[in-house]
Formats: C-alpha cells, sequence, structure tokens
C-alpha cells in the first residue's frame, strides 16, 4: 500500500461469492510458512491455467496498476498481492466492473510467498510505492529485502524486468543499492524499458510537492 492510505477507511463490501471464487485467493501466513507445498506456484499454468506471461504487482493496494494492465495488455496475466482485505475489495469491484479474465489477486504476506516463485516464469513485477520503513539501515531488515529482491530475480524470465518507486530519497537509496551493487540486476534506463506506471497515488504525492524516485532494472541473462 502507498503511504498515505488507510485501509480501514475505505468504505467498501466484500464481493459475492461468485467475484471472490474468480479473482480472490486468501492464503493465511501461517499455512504459507508451515506447508507452502498446499498452495499453487506463483506461475501462469498454477493460477490461470494458461501459458500467457505473467506480470505480479506486490503491495497492489487496490488494483489500479493491475486492472489498467490486464485492460491494456489481454494477452498478460496480472497477479496483485497485499495483505489489506479492503483495498483488495476494491480491486475485485475494479476487475469484475472491466470484465477482465487476466488478472487475480491474493490477499496474504508475498514475503511468505517466495518459495512459490518458479524459475524464468515472470515476465515483469512491481513494487511501487511501498511504505517507507523507519529500519532501511539495519542490516537484519536489508537481508530480509534482499532475499526478496534475489527471489524475484530467479523467477524473471531472460529480460525479465522489475520496477520499484517510493518517495522516501532514503529507502529508494537503500532498495537501488541492493539491486545494484548486491545482485545481477542491470540497471535499465527508464525511457528504454518502458516505464509509464504513473498510478493515482504518484500523482497525489508529486501534487503534495513530494518527490517520487524510480527505477527499473533487468535480468541480465538475456539470450
Amino acid at each position: 500500500m502507498a503511504r498515505g492510505r488507510h485501509p480501514t477507511r475505505i468504505h467498501i463490501a466484500p464481493p459475492n461469492e461468485q467475484a471472490a471464487a474468480k479473482y480472490l485467493f486468501r492464503w493465511p501466513g501461517i499455512d504459507l510458512h508451515r506447508e507452502p507445498h498446499r498452495f499453487p506456484a506463483l506461475t501462469s499454468p498454477d493460477l490461470f491455467g494458461n501459458d500467457r506471461p505473467l506480470e505480479i504487482d506486490f503491495g497492489c493496494g487496490t488494483g489500479m496498476l493491475a486492472c489498467g494492465r490486464a485492460r491494456q495488455f489481454p494477452d498478460v496475466n496480472l497477479l496483485g498481492i497485499d495483505l489489506s482485505q479492503k483495498p483488495l475489495y476494491c480491486a475485485i469491484r475494479d476487475a469484475g466492473a472491466l470484465n477482465l479474465d487476466n488478472v487475480k489477486f491474493v490477499r496474504g504476506n508475498f514475503n511468505e510467498m517466495l518459495p512459490l516463485l518458479r524459475p524464468n516464469t515472470v515476465a515483469a513485477a512491481f513494487y511501487l510505492l511501498p511504505n517507507p520503513p523507519q529500519d532501511y539501515h539495519k542490516e537484519r531488515a536489508n537481508a530480509r529485502r534482499r532475499n526478496f529482491l534475489q527471489a524475484v530475480y530467479n523467477a524473471l524470465v531472460p529480460c525479465g524486468r522489475f520496477f520499484f518507486a517510493s518517495d522516501s530519497k532514503a529507502f529508494f537509496g537503500c532498495i537501488r543499492k541492493i539491486l545494484q551493487s548486491d545482485l545481477h540486476y542491470e540497471i535499465l534506463n527508464l525511457e528504454s524499458a518502458g516505464w509509464d506506471l504513473c498510478t493515482y497515488y504518484w500523482r497525489v504525492w508529486e501534487g503534495q510537492g513530494r518527490k517520487v524516485e524510480g527505477c527499473a532494472v533487468g535480468k541480465k541473462a538475456c539470450p
């Protein structure tokens, strides 16, 4: 979720049974931690029943990016993951209104889902405007972030791309350092990487004079 979002303030009814069955998975963290083999892999065949390219939005919030890209790219599957329930209800509402068949959402902690990623199966991944933490200078916390970013790298297809943005200069620098110095990502030019991901909150923050910094990186193993 983007900073400034308060999920408990969202007034929205839960999706009906049909919409929930079509669009929503609920994966409790304790079960993911203890029995990850019970859950489907984060791949197009396992979640969508087809071989279309898969994009994953980590911390998808209300699903604006996922639904927008699913509508723009009907031959691509979009998976949004978020821990907050009400924003996902908004995402399901919008996906249903657009009659999308290529988007799904998971309620759960994406860090617990990393064992469900498979090598060379994700075309693109997004981590945009997460709540900036206060522990970006602590090695233990950064080891956890490094593990996440390494897992995403392994899951990307050759030349797959990962997009990150933050309105916290310190947190942006922390993640960029891990991407560029500690792992094997290649820093890309935003324009050449197809960077066109300005979300609602991005515009809100910039309208308030809050600078948003973003970067695009790619998997180096290009054929």
